[in-house]
């Protein structure tokens, strides 16, 4: 089964678009009712609905992972200013890169995309 994504509101909405014609269940943070919310929402969401959260902001988001047992991971775009299509070659080449290492299972992960073809992966908690 493929990794369903939640799209943060930092990052275009479009990428639950594309990530759904590409066979990854996603929602945008938008299209779940939960812009301008604090993160703590938009993670008990994702982990709710067993979501992996897509995200520029690490920082807030790994704080959160940390204090969990058990969650569904973290994708976090390490590079502002990128354009929506290259926000989703990011992703695409993260989900290629989870599916290579971990078959697809982010678990308790945090990956971080730090560039084109510069990913790191982290054990959280």
């Amino acid at each position: 089964m493929p990794v369903k994504l939640l799209i943060d509101e930092n990052l275009s909405p479009l990428l639950a678009q594309w990530a759904n014609q590409a066979g990854f269940p996603s929602q945008a943070v938008r299209d779940a009712g939960l812009m301008g919310q604090p993160d703590i929402h938009v993670w008990q969401h994702a982990w709710r609905y067993d979501q992996v959260v897509v995200t520029l902001n690490m920082g807030d988001f790994l704080n959160l992972a940390r204090n969990i047992e058990l969650h569904p991971g973290v994708i976090a775009l390490r590079e502002a200013g990128l354009s929506r299509e290259d926000q989703w070659q990011r992703l695409c080449q993260a989900l290629e890169w989870a599916d290579d290492r971990c078959g697809g299972d982010l678990v308790n992960k945090v990956l971080e995309v730090c560039g084109d073809g510069d990913l790191e992966i982290h054990d959280v908690p």
